[in-house]
């Protein structure tokens, strides 16, 4: 039996648990009936609390009870006019946003997640893309420009522009200056920020999107905070979003059978962040700054600061997000993540040409990143320096251009194609998006001409075991391109 919230003011938290203690005959969904005894795997699950919409527990659609005041203590926490909860996770709190904004054609940065993208596609918008800046040698962008995105939307006349930040490797964009560009031009800020939950909650981390000027901001709460996996928030942080479509589109794209178990989470973690979200996080930031400091030991491995290393690619980085550069050591990330899982009991979140990311969040602390420090200072030392190797892996993981547009997306998922291997399809438009995940951001993208070296890029990362996928399935060698 599930302890109850020990904050006070769990309201759906303790409301569940509370029923789920009564007996009460559920001729009503879910078919398992919360019965565990007879479904046993449904227990260590929350079988017994997994609830439909029943008198007194609101309705997620329209909310007007407890989930109504769960939404309100979203926006209060995080600053925003109006919150609204997602079961679909950030994407589908994404195509809600694009969804209200994005009809007079909306500018995404090239590095947005393929969500983005999907919902570009399934709404029929137009879209232009601003590029981030390339970072030398690394296998993630940088910073998206505050002054591109003033060129690109007097290019464009685009009246909704999106970006991500901070990104998945933790790079942050000055959103306060984009956000500024994008008013001047009469154009609307949708932030992708489901890495960035934490922002705004305390000094040790940047500031959130709605205190920068967002006019829409959509995080994730699971990522870095203590919700499960699958909740996200959709904020109406202006006057320029109108908030009572929101409520529709938010309606149109989430579940009519929402998991209580799920916004019950969300519910004990507001409970949690309203008494101890602040020291908890100043408390994170001093440890991450501990381990950062101590890792300057390292001989070999370098864990990547892009502030301290004065990279003007980069605007800001989000220090809970941890790139271990490997390429001096003579071995990929991909191998870096496989020896530290293997001989020490450690997944890291994703791997690339040239290290691996560890994904530092609430749940964390001393303890966790001692043991991550321990893990990696004994594979630095038994590391020899292999600069010869280092400048191979970095070449090889260097992000590719991205080809020229010459098609929507929705147009170009639409054509006749025919199937062609990768390593022939440069100078065809690809009518499908191929993606390495994770992040999950397309190297190729529906619409676009394929270059030679982002058909390469692709191959190479086949082959050095990354996940790469496209809408079709897993990468099988072969893209999808406009019929000749």
């Amino acid at each position: 039996m599930p302890a109850r919230c020990p904050v006070e003011g769990s309201f759906l938290y303790d409301k569940l648990l509370a029923f789920g203690e009564e007996n009460v005959l559920p001729m009503h969904m879910p078919g398992h009936k919360r019965d565990t005894e007879r479904f046993p795997w449904l227990k260590p699950l929350g079988g017994a609390y997994d609830i439909t919409e029943i008198e007194g527990f609101d309705d997620l659609s329209a909310p007007h009870g407890v989930i109504a005041a769960l939404t309100e203590r979203l926006a209060a926490l995080w600053g925003s006019r109006r919150a609204f909860l997602s079961v679909n996770g950030s994407t589908g709190a994404i195509f809600a946003a694009l969804s209200l904004a994005g009809e007079n054609g909306v500018l995404a940065a090239r590095n947005s997640h393929r969500s983005v993208f999907n919902a570009v596609d399934r709404l029929k918008l137009h879209a232009e893309y601003v590029m981030p800046r390339t970072v030398p040698g690394r296998s993630f962008f940088g910073s998206v420009a505050p002054e591109d995105v003033g060129r690109r939307l007097d290019e464009t006349g685009c009246k909704a522009v999106i970006v991500t930040s901070p990104t998945y490797e933790g790079v942050v964009s000055d959103v306060r200056a984009i956000a500024n560009e994008a008013h001047a031009r009469g154009a609307m800020l949708i932030l992708d920020a489901a890495h960035g939950a934490h922002f705004g909650l305390c000094g040790a981390f940047p500031e959130g999107g709605a205190e920068c000027g967002a006019d829409i901001v959509v995080s994730s709460l699971h990522k870095m905070l203590p919700a499960l996996t699958q909740t996200a928030v959709m904020h109406i942080c202006s006057e320029r979003a109108d908030a009572e479509k929101a409520a529709a589109v938010m309606s149109a794209f989430s579940t009519s059978s929402p998991s209580y178990v799920l916004m019950a989470s969300v519910d004990g973690m507001l409970s949690f962040l309203e008494i101890d979200g602040e020291k908890t996080l100043r408390r994170l930031a001093a440890d991450i700054a501990a381990f950062r400091l101590k890792a300057k030991s390292f001989r070999h491995l370098e864990v990547f600061d892009g502030e301290a290393e004065n990279c003007p690619e980069i605007y800001k980085i989000d220090a809970s997000k941890i790139y271990i550069d490997c390429t001096k050591c003579g071995f990929d990330g991909y191998a870096l993540k496989r020896r530290l899982r293997r001989e020490y009991g450690i997944e890291m979140e994703c791997a690339y040409p040239g290290g691996a990311l560890a994904y530092v969040a609430a749940g964390d602390g001393e303890e966790s990143l001692g043991r991550l420090y321990d893990a990696l200072y004994a594979v630095d030392r038994s590391c020899g320096d292999d600069r010869t190797a280092a400048e191979s892996v970095r070449g090889e993981g260097a992000l590719p251009a991205a080809g020229e547009k010459v098609y929507d997306i929705f147009e170009a998922s639409r054509m006749a194609c025919t199937t062609v291997p990768v390593g022939g399809a440069a100078g065809r438009v690809c009518t499908e998006s191929v993606w390495v995940y994770p992040p999950g951001v397309p190297v190729l993208l529906a619409g676009e001409r394929v270059t030679e070296e982002c058909a390469d890029y692709i191959a190479a990362a086949a082959a050095r075991g990354a996940e790469v996928a496209s809408p079709s399935g897993v990468f099988g060698g072969t893209v999808k391109v406009a019929a000749e």
